[in-house]
């Protein structure tokens, strides 16, 4: 199945597959999740066809850097403040990819 582009996400939908440059990287949080402290980064990344905001959890936070590709499956894309923002959780996969 081909990647999903920014241009065709709606929001309230888990979203099989999408593809991304990291393009900006927000400041390293942490967030309570289950009474556990747990890195969070807000990122934004984009496509041929525009960028979208991504929540970033975990090692993926850590490891997240600009100018990396980004593949993720099965990630949920939801509104906040009139923006679309994609959400990597626990039944996500991200594979991170440095370009050439």
């Amino acid at each position: 199945m081909a990647p999903t582009c920014v241009h065709d996400l709606q929001s309230k939908r888990f979203i099989y597959s999408f593809s991304g440059e990291l393009i900006r990287c927000y400041p390293l949080a942490m967030a309570r999740v289950e009474n556990e402290p747990m890195p969070v980064r807000h990122v934004v990344l984009s496509d041929c066809s525009g960028w979208i905001r991504v929540k970033l959890w975990g090692q993926d936070a850590i490891d997240a850097a600009r100018g990396q590709s980004i593949q993720i499956h099965n990630v949920w894309c939801y509104q906040k403040d009139g923006s679309l923002w994609l959400s990597v959780g626990r039944q996500s996969s991200l594979t991170f990819r440095t370009q050439p």
